[in-house]
């Protein structure tokens, strides 16, 4: 049997409508942007009084904690470094006083004359023998120029030590003279304090013969260069003698340092 042909079917023209759509999209998203640009570029609106105080509050907030911390580590600064001087300058001094009056009677050859010769509370002279340190000690030339001239046997070097103001500051400081020249071996000393034991165990400020001394309890205190309107000093201090060095009252640090010299030349 046969089958009827299969109708040819006509084509469907579908209209552009994706075309079409996607087109006016496109062009209502350009007209919102455009709007949008015109919207930003015309919106002059500043900040509101309330919002600038609010961010200058913060700023003066943030600065002032910055401030609070540099001025902080300043005055430690400058505590650490006004304390470190003084240790700096008490130690020298009291390793260079030290080993000389440990030297104190220093004679080898027995030739009598070295030997304490004044001694005070707050002063201390003494000679040694010092023929090999390339100084005319005694001036035996006659030239009066202790740095010129040679060693000769058994001359003595004369050593004394007290406070006084080597700069006209108004501050005193650690003298030390050395036949006839004085200069200073430390700066800004506010006290400083010989106490003697002799050689019958006596204690005392002021020895009545010097020649009796055996050994030497050296006490000091030394001041800051610089006054600190931050800090107020209100210590006190006694030395090994039983003096109280107090009633400062002032803006200086001060630090306060003691040793036991033994004489060991003295009453051989």
């Amino acid at each position: 049997m046969l089958q009827p042909k299969d109708k040819a079917v006509p084509p469907v023209h579908l209209p552009r409508i994706i075309g079409s759509s996607t087109i006016r999209i496109k062009r209502q998203t350009d007209s919102m942007a455009m709007k949008k640009r015109s919207k930003m570029v015309h919106n002059t609106r500043g900040f509101t009084i309330v919002e600038l105080m609010v961010t200058l509050l913060i700023v003066g907030v943030i600065t002032a904690a910055m401030y609070a911390a540099f001025t902080t580590q300043l005055k430690s600064y400058t505590a650490q470094d006004q304390v470190t001087e003084m240790q700096q300058n008490i130690r020298a001094a009291m390793s260079l006083m030290t080993k000389e009056i440990r030297m104190a009677g220093f004679d080898p050859n027995a030739i009598g004359d070295a030997d304490i010769t004044t001694a005070t509370a707050t002063s201390l002279i003494f000679t040694m023998v010092a023929d090999d340190d390339g100084i005319d000690n005694d001036n035996a030339d006659g030239d009066n120029d202790t740095s010129t001239g040679a060693d000769e046997t058994d001359e003595l070097k004369t050593v004394a030590y007290d406070l006084y103001d080597a700069y006209g500051d108004g501050g005193t400081d650690i003298g030390r003279q050395v036949d006839g020249v004085k200069s200073a071996a430390a700066e800004n000393i506010d006290r400083l304090e010989f106490y003697y034991t002799l050689k019958n165990d006596t204690k005392t400020l002021t020895p009545g013969n010097p020649s009796d001394i055996r050994s030497i309890q050296l006490s000091i205190l030394a001041r800051a260069d610089v006054s600190d309107p931050n800090f107020t000093h209100t210590e006190s201090f006694t030395t090994v003698a039983g003096t109280n060095w107090s009633a400062f009252n002032d803006h200086f640090r001060r630090r306060f340092m003691t040793a036991t010299i033994q004489c060991r030349n003295m009453g051989l």
